[in-house]
């Protein structure tokens, strides 16, 4: 009995003298992978959101947008995060393809792991309201045209993990009748259809966000507007993230 005692007590010096030790000077530590991400898009990658302004309704104003959420998930999966955020709010198809011309955008593209896009509702907005749904389908057709295009081109440019965002229901708040609404729905959801096809035929990566945010509209879409609240915003980057915590990234 006393020997196993004896053989208990110095197990027990042994572990708390190895707790007590000094960590050696030389011992590395691994570096946090490196990866470089670029955003491009619309006003939901640059981040905006409805706020009250007094009496007179609300305005818009930058905060997060679902990039930097995005960045921040990275940064907790010890990843070092570079985002080059290439968005511009009200940007259509035809901006994004001009944007591809630029030198600086070019180059972040050729450097990234990671690039993510939202593209297309702005050349359907201006045709919500009116009654012509030949000339909504023909600019969804050029729309839809045009995002092939962009994943064309970038992909020249790079061997990236390209994401692209299918449109969540942002008519949900808006002041349009029942049965209008209704249809529109239906023809976002032949538009979200078409990017998920063009997305996946270019070896890219559809990213559905209409059930989440559909889960709870008075959080996520607040007020009588397209854009997202910080919550919204949150929302759209876990779905990103449901596709990319599968695959690795970086250096």
């Amino acid at each position: 009995m006393k020997q196993v005692k004896s053989i208990f007590i110095a197990i027990l010096i042994l572990f708390i003298a190895v707790l007590g030790m000094p960590l050696d000077s030389d011992a590395k530590v691994p570096d946090r992978k490196v990866i470089n991400y670029v955003a491009l898009g619309d006003s939901l990658a640059a981040g905006y959101t409805p706020v009250e302004f007094g009496d007179s309704g609300f305005k818009l104003e930058k905060i997060k947008g679902y990039p930097e959420y995005l960045k921040d998930r990275f940064q907790k999966s010890n990843y070092k995060v570079t985002l080059n955020n290439h968005s511009v709010p009200g940007a259509t198809t035809i901006d994004l393809v001009d944007k591809l011309k630029e030198e600086e955008v070019i180059n972040n593209i050729a450097k990234a792991d990671v690039i993510t896009i939202d593209i297309g509702a702005n050349d359907l907005l201006e045709h919500l309201y009116t009654n012509d749904r030949s000339r909504l389908y023909e600019a969804s057709g050029e729309a839809l045209e045009n995002i092939e295009d962009i994943l064309g081109i970038i992909k020249e440019s790079t061997d990236a993990n390209i994401y692209v965002m299918g449109y969540y229901n942002a008519l949900w708040s808006l002041p349009i009748e029942e049965g209008t609404k209704e249809e529109l729905v239906s023809f976002l959801h032949q538009f979200n259809h078409g990017i998920k096809q063009i997305t996946e035929t270019n070896q890219a990566i559809f990213v559905p966000t209409f059930q989440a945010i559909a889960e709870d509209y008075e959080t996520y879409l607040p007020y009588p507007d397209i854009h997202l609240s910080q919550e919204g915003y949150q929302a759209v980057a876990k779905e990103f993230w449901k596709k990319m915590t599968p695959r690795k990234f970086g250096n």
